[in-house]
């Protein structure tokens, strides 16, 4: 599903001279900062997009981990990983997943009110939790919505934490627009000819490793990019160059989104004319800017489209 929220933040990019000096001293700063000791970290949502990502990153990392989700018992996660109950609407259940756990990986679901999201993070740092990173959503910081609340309540938790405000997934176009993709060979969206910084959801994870298990993030907030700035029919170029054959771009209004979305199987009414809800920023351009925080995080500037496409390129043809 795409991330909720996801309103334009500012593009930050440095001065064309200082940046290859100055991403040096980055890289330097990286490559000799101390980890945290190997303590236990909480991803939650961890069937989710990210989290199925994360999980693994963490774990090759050396670090501990418990998987956090309402399912626990129909998980499946790579070994090593620790499956644990967690639901927001759940206090025990939260307390049992967080108590012995250093840093938490936080997803918050927009069906969870400011006021519950509060009395979860009390718990957790009741339980000893010491850091959380909170994923976000590109722009979240600008005028009221659901994510930017959640931000609000993290900073006044009494935790150490850190933001992450990815922009759109590439990831969606093999999982909310996969059967139009593979049985339609098109896909519509209420974009109009906007561009996005699509990232994928394999750089987020990377981006999450670092802020979990290194120093120096505490208070900092970082908007999440891919390398370039691209229209849907870019989107659509790099998949049929991945599958041999045409994939269409389709813009539509909303009724038309949310009469593809159904009539593929991806979605009911509700939750597609909830999704079409989300669009606006990007009709009006707010997700076209990239910044250099993955870069700057990572060391990479993350995966391309076309690179996205070629790796996931099995899912349309199952």
């Amino acid at each position: 599903m795409p991330q909720k929220a996801v309103m334009a933040g500012p593009a930050r990019s440095p001065l064309p001279l200082r940046a290859p000096l100055e991403q040096a001293f980055r890289e330097r700063d990286r490559q000799t900062r101390p980890a945290y000791s190997q303590g236990m970290i909480l991803v939650t949502a961890a069937t989710g997009n990210v989290g199925r990502e994360l999980v693994p990153q963490l774990l090759a990392a050396g670090q501990q981990v418990r998987a956090g989700t309402r399912h626990p018992q129909g998980a499946s996660f790579p070994s090593g990983a620790h499956a644990v109950h967690f639901d927001f609407g759940d206090e025990a259940s939260i307390r049992a997943a967080a108590t012995g756990v250093q840093g938490v990986y936080l997803i918050v679901p927009e069906t969870v009110d400011t006021e519950t999201l509060k009395r979860a993070l009390n718990v957790m740092k009741q339980a000893g939790v010491e850091r959380v990173v909170l994923q976000s959503g590109f722009g979240a910081e600008k005028g009221d919505n659901p994510l930017g609340e959640a931000e609000d309540s993290v900073r006044a938790s009494g935790l150490n934490w850190t933001v992450l405000r990815p922009n759109w997934f590439m990831q969606n176009y093999n999982q909310m627009f996969r059967r139009g993709i593979r049985d339609r060979h098109e896909f519509a969206e209420p974009a109009g000819e906007q561009r996005t910084s699509f990232i994928d959801t394999r750089d987020i994870a990377a981006a999450a490793v670092v802020v979990l298990t290194q120093p120096g993030h505490d208070g900092r907030e970082y908007d999440l990019t891919g390398p370039h700035s691209i229209d849907r029919h870019a989107v659509a170029a790099a998949l049929s160059s991945a599958l041999g054959h045409p994939i269409t771009y389709r813009p539509v209004d909303d009724d038309g989104f949310v009469d593809f979305l159904i009539s593929t199987g991806e979605s009911d009414e509700e939750e597609a004319r909830a999704i079409a809800s989300i669009y606006p920023p990007i009709r009006a351009g707010d997700t076209a800017p990239t910044t250099p925080d993955l870069h700057t995080l990572t060391g990479s500037a993350g995966h391309t489209i076309e690179a996205f496409a070629q790796h996931y390129r099995q899912d349309w043809l199952e």
